[in-house]
């Protein structure tokens, strides 16, 4: 009994091993292109699908391919390549590009009339297996190339004759398709692979509640909707549209930028965003701050608004409009792809690339420039082999909570050619991530799934999808589950103001982590109106303030370490203009409790204030200390004047003359709020300071 359990065991070892060898890991008859083969459409290079049939004619200089990268094929176990090709030019090289990254890092197997070639690339570099030699029986029409992938051992086929076994070199991707040398015309009737498929790392129990929705036909049209952007409060879509006879540039293979603004809980008419942002070229928006007021633009502009070229810009809102964007200046900066595509972060910090480059895995990989001030990039830095692949990887978005990344690629195993991935970073090297996971359907399907953009609620994703689409590609919307949300932050915002007349102030808001004063990020008030927007991630304390000449900053601090899912918060500014009788209050001058000790994080904001007396030679201040009404009047009234004088005597350690400082305690006479509960009384524990001479 026991030898016949064991034999019905190993029975069905063998099978399924022989079934999973034989699992067709793409079947392509070219019914229609729902695969996404990348085709041309230029005056020496057209192809198109058509009849079940890729028609290709080429009359270049050089190899070209059209090919996918195949990216659930499991290259570690045998597989087979199968391609039925026709030749219409005689003389034409042409067949099988195989375990490619790109054409110049390829195995070749093609046919010139009656003879047959096999060869290798390997960074341009020309190695040959077999060269033109001999003569085969070719059929007058279509001829059955294949290779097969065996152990230590290729095996090449003609029409099923075995042609050459040789040793297997090993792949250097998995990019798979025909190839043209130097010109010719091709018909290809299919295109199949066999093998090993591997498994789609999809995140444990991914449920999406709702269906993705398509955004409508007030953005989506009838030509080719791309790179959506969402702004962080999720109000404002900037998106691009390829082939819209509207566009500046009119119907051709370029792209203008459109907005659309979500009034209530539908969406505006996309609007062209005009000049300087659209001009003749291909115009796309990467990124928008949570200020509203930065942009990040594909390409570099001329002063005069006209394209200048391949790179990267950046647009500022002025009023009327924005600026004529100007170039990223980043160290060493090129980009050996004729693709790219870029992301800022929230906090102006960094910027993510999708370009090829020296040390590139794949068609292209991710890189990370960190802001170095005063306008400089830092070198692009490869964010490592967890992210990156043989295969390419595109379009990152970098969430409002600086560590969850999506990007598009076709190198991860997935459902279609470009699937959408989630990794988070794990520490500040930026080059360990998490193991990538696919965000699953029915965001990717078996098309081409890319561009996606997230507000900072985590809420909801956009992401453009050729499934279910008006034209090529469209914009859609979906609810997403908490798998694959980002980790919660906080959406702060508010006006900065004139303390005296209100007016709004136009300038910058600096926010840093209480604790550390490290710089958090950067944003900017708006110019009509001095609104302002900022992210932070929660779990923290932070300060953030606005400066301009002639007013006294004042810090003000938020504490989100007890928060755990989204929130806003409205918060506004107050610059006080240094003028005698001001009196400004001391927001981050913190103590220990019920003691005149001043904790460290208080040393940033009197350091600012030392600073300002140490710049204005004349200016004289009094000090001001205040206590909620609780306990003894008479202790309250010592503690605050106790506090007065170390708030002084920490002035004078910087360099004040303490004739320059007079104070007082008031105890809880004064409050400013009232006194019922805690986070009303922390309002009246306060130090505050008069401008007495200036």
């Amino acid at each position: 009994m026991f030898k016949s359990y064991s034999l019905l065991f190993y029975f069905l070892v063998v099978f399924q091993y022989a079934y999973a060898q034989e699992k067709y890991v793409l079947q392509e008859n070219f019914d229609n292109n729902k695969r996404n083969w990348r085709l041309y459409n230029h005056q020496s290079n057209q192809s198109k699908i058509i009849s079940g049939k890729l028609k290709w004619k080429y009359n270049g200089s050089s190899s070209l391919s059209i090919a996918n990268y195949i990216n659930r094929l499991s290259s570690k176990h045998d597989y087979t390549v199968e391609v039925l090709i026709d030749s219409k030019l005689p003389g034409s090289e042409s067949g099988l590009i195989w375990g490619a990254i790109n054409d110049n890092n390829a195995n070749y197997f093609l046919l010139k009339g009656k003879k047959y070639k096999i060869f290798r690339l390997k960074d341009g570099k020309y190695t040959s297996v077999k060269d033109y030699t001999l003569n085969l029986k070719i059929r007058s029409d279509y001829n059955l190339l294949k290779i097969e992938k065996k152990g230590s051992k290729v095996l090449y086929y003609v029409n099923d004759k075995l042609l050459e076994e040789l040793p297997y070199s090993g792949d250097l991707g998995k990019l798979f398709g025909v190839t043209i040398w130097n010109k010719g015309s091709i018909e290809v009737d299919k295109l199949s692979i066999k093998g090993r498929l591997l498994p789609i790392n999809v995140a444990s129990e991914l449920h999406y509640p709702e269906s993705p929705e398509n955004l409508g036909k007030k953005i989506n049209t009838t030509f080719e909707e791309l790179t959506p952007v969402i702004s962080p409060d999720g109000k404002s879509l900037y998106f691009s549209r390829r082939f819209d006879p509207k566009n500046i540039g009119g119907a051709g293979d370029h792209q203008d930028v459109y907005r659309s603004e979500l009034i209530g809980e539908r969406w505006t008419e996309g609007a062209n965003l005009g000049r300087p942002i659209n001009n003749g070229g291909p115009n796309a928006v990467f990124s928008i701050t949570p200020d509203g007021n930065t942009m990040l633009l594909m390409n570099t502009y001329r002063k005069d608004g006209s394209q200048k070229g391949m790179g990267l810009s950046l647009s500022k809102r002025i009023s009327k409009g924005w600026s004529v964007p100007e170039d990223v200046k980043m160290r060493n900066f090129y980009n050996k792809s004729i693709y790219n595509e870029f992301f800022l972060s929230n906090d102006n910090k960094i910027i993510l690339l999708a370009v090829e480059r020296d040390d590139t895995r794949g068609g292209r990989d991710l890189y990370v420039s960190f802001n170095e001030g005063d306008g400089i990039w830092s070198v692009p830095m490869n964010m490592g082999n967890k992210v990156n692949t043989p295969g390419t990887e595109l379009s990152p978005f970098l969430a409002s909570d600086g560590k969850t990344l999506y990007f598009s690629s076709t190198g991860h195993p997935g459902y279609g050619k470009n699937d959408i991935f989630m990794t988070r970073r794990l520490d500040d090297s930026w080059t360990k991530w998490s193991e990538p996971e696919n965000v699953g359907q029915p965001v990717n399907g078996t098309g081409w799934d890319n561009y996606y953009s997230v507000p900072a609620s985590g809420e909801y994703a956009y992401f453009v999808s050729s499934n279910r689409s008006f034209g090529k590609s469209d914009i859609f919307k979906i609810k997403l589950p908490t798998k694959v949300k980002p980790e919660p932050v906080v959406l702060v915002y508010g006006k900065v103001l004139n303390s005296k007349t209100l007016e709004p102030i136009t300038t910058d808001i600096t926010y840093r982590n209480l604790v550390s004063d490290k710089e958090v990020g950067i944003a900017q008030s708006r110019v009509q109106d001095g609104f302002y927007q900022i992210v932070l991630p929660v779990n923290q304390l932070y300060s953030f303030f606005a400066e301009k000449t002639g007013f006294y900053s004042v810090r003000d601090n938020l504490d989100l370490k007890a928060l755990n899912g989204y929130k806003e918060i409205e918060r506004d500014l107050y610059l006080t203009p240094i003028e005698i009788g001001q009196t400004v209050k001391l927001n981050n001058v913190f103590f220990v409790r019920s003691k005149p000790i001043l904790k460290e994080s208080s040393y940033p904001e009197l350091d600012k204030l030392a600073n300002m007396l140490l710049e204005n030679a004349s200016l004289r201040i009094e000090l001001a200390g205040h206590t909620d009404n609780l306990g003894s009047p008479r202790l309250n009234l010592d503690l605050s004047e106790q506090r007065v004088n170390t708030v002084k005597n920490y002035l004078i350690t910087k360099g004040i003359a303490e004739s320059r400082i007079s104070g007082k305690g008031y105890g809880g006479s004064k409050p400013i709020a009232d006194n019922s509960t805690e986070d009303t009384r922390k309002l009246n524990r306060r130090v505050e300071f008069k401008i007495l001479d200036y």
